[in-house]
């Protein structure tokens, strides 16, 4: 159905390895990649053509008949006016176009600005299971692209979220995601280079469409493979790169260096105590430009994207400037991408679903979702800081004042589990309560968001110190 209206896909053949995708004039027609040396096909006893089977396939949504239909819709038309036309100004934030990346956009590109018509564009993935069963270990990542020159109560609804690319599993690709992305940004460039003719149905004209991706929105891991920045290890804070202290600490990298960011004059920066038992005298990280970043990923060769071992052992060392890149990304390719105020967003829901596990799991003593293990009171003996948390001479840790009384717990419990909320305001987080077990378990992500901002803060009130509450 969607194919006879102009909104089709396309199969795109990919190299088992997410070395190339056999696309364009090179490599269309080739049946061996030309970096692994990996064949195209699936092994069959058939030696007719069109019986062979690719490996891998990418499906390759075309963005441009879709935005063109936004303009062609008499149900869309006028409201991809909206950003530039009806919207208040009265330092309210409702929309990004009230932001100062948006604004900082329309002041370096005034001949796009110029035309309220040209579109703004968000790209967000992320891997899900296909199958629901969580089992079976696969995942597929859509890359879907949203229009903001809609209104807000527009913008974010499923009708107007366009599926671009569907990259197939079953592992995610990494960094090779930039191999799949090359016809989007293909396309991109071509949108912003020169346009597209369009009709406009609200305006009865035709005219030349102009698209830009201004960000992309994802979860942290995403976010490395987006952006080409390293997301674990000793080099993972995309603010500070190179400038951060971290340090191994409980079996995990810790960063201690968070201070830095405070005013020079911040009380808590000579607040030793309550920290990691130094005052913290260093300076703000500086904030580096897109242009900055592109001249220090320009000045070397990161070699070929593979996910085959015996490729990406050909490839260059990375020297120690360059630790926190692991390669330089596809999006550096779009003329504009260097100039944007924000390149990156992060998924809030993702980063509030991981706090409030943190901090339940904490509280309560949960195993598998606790700071407070064995590791972490050995850790701060060694830092010497904070001795009324340290183990005890037969090994047994002393009750945190951060931590529910074991004796309590069952009333919390009860208390979650009689909760009664209105009708769509939150899932039934009763469900996920074993009062007997004393056990949270299941919290969707919106679940979360009111157990933390909430039912949290209440429940604790009789049970936890005033200041820590």
């Amino acid at each position: 159905m969607l194919k006879d209206l102009g909104l089709g896909y396309e199969n795109i053949d990919a190299c088992k390895n997410n070395c190339v995708l056999f696309y364009g004039v090179i490599n269309k027609d080739l049946d061996y990649c030309p970096v692994c040396k990996a064949s195209r096909w699936k092994s069959s006893s058939s030696s007719s053509k069109k019986k062979r089977i690719p490996k891998k396939v990418l499906r390759y949504f075309p963005l441009i008949p879709r935005l063109k239909r936004m303009y062609m819709s008499s149900d869309t038309s006028e409201k991809m006016r909206w950003h530039g036309v009806t919207r208040k100004n009265d330092d309210t934030f409702r929309h990004p176009a009230d932001g100062e990346a948006w604004k900082s956009f329309d002041i370096s590109f005034l001949d796009f600005a110029a035309d309220i018509r040209s579109v703004r564009l968000g790209l967000a993935t992320d891997g899900f299971n296909p199958t629901g069963n969580m089992n079976l270990s696969y995942s597929i990542w859509p890359v879907i692209v949203v229009v903001y020159n809609l209104p807000p109560w527009m913008c974010m609804k499923k009708e107007f979220s366009m599926l671009t690319l569907l990259i197939p599993g079953r592992y995610s690709p990494g960094k090779c995601l930039d191999v799949y992305m090359r016809p989007l940004i293909d396309e991109l460039k071509e949108l912003w280079e020169n346009g597209v003719p369009t009709f406009d149905w609200y305006s009865q004209t035709s005219f030349r469409m102009k698209a830009a991706v201004v960000w992309t929105i994802s979860d942290f891991p995403g976010y490395g493979m987006l952006s080409s920045q390293t997301t674990k290890g000793y080099k993972a804070c995309p603010i500070c790169l190179g400038d951060l202290n971290a340090s191994w600490h409980a079996g995990k990298v810790c960063y201690l260096g968070s201070r830095t960011g405070l005013p020079e004059d911040h009380p808590w920066r000579f607040d030793a105590a309550s920290f990691d038992g130094k005052q913290e005298f260093g300076l703000k990280p500086q904030e580096r430009s897109g242009e900055w970043i592109l001249d220090m990923l320009n000045s070397f060769d990161f070699g070929r994207l593979s996910s085959d071992p015996d490729v990406l052992a050909r490839n260059p060392k990375r020297p120690s400037r360059l630790e926190n890149w692991t390669h330089k990304s596809i999006f550096f390719e779009l003329p504009y991408w260097k100039k944007l105020r924000i390149r990156h967003c992060l998924d809030v829901m993702h980063i509030e679903k991981n706090v409030c596990d943190s901090i339940v799991g904490t509280v309560f003593g949960f195993k598998d979702k606790t700071k407070d293990t064995m590791k972490a009171r050995k850790d701060l003996q060694l830092m010497n800081i904070r001795p009324h948390l340290w183990l005890t001479t037969s090994g047994s840790k002393p009750l945190a004042h951060y931590r529910i009384n074991p004796a309590n717990e069952k009333k919390v419990f009860k208390w979650f589990e009689a909760i009664k909320y209105p009708h769509g305001y939150a899932g039934n987080i009763s469900r996920c309560v074993k009062v007997g077990e004393n056990k949270l378990f299941g919290l969707k992500t919106h679940d979360c968001h009111i157990m933390l901002q909430r039912l949290f803060p209440v429940v604790i009130r009789p049970y936890l110190r005033p200041d820590v509450v």
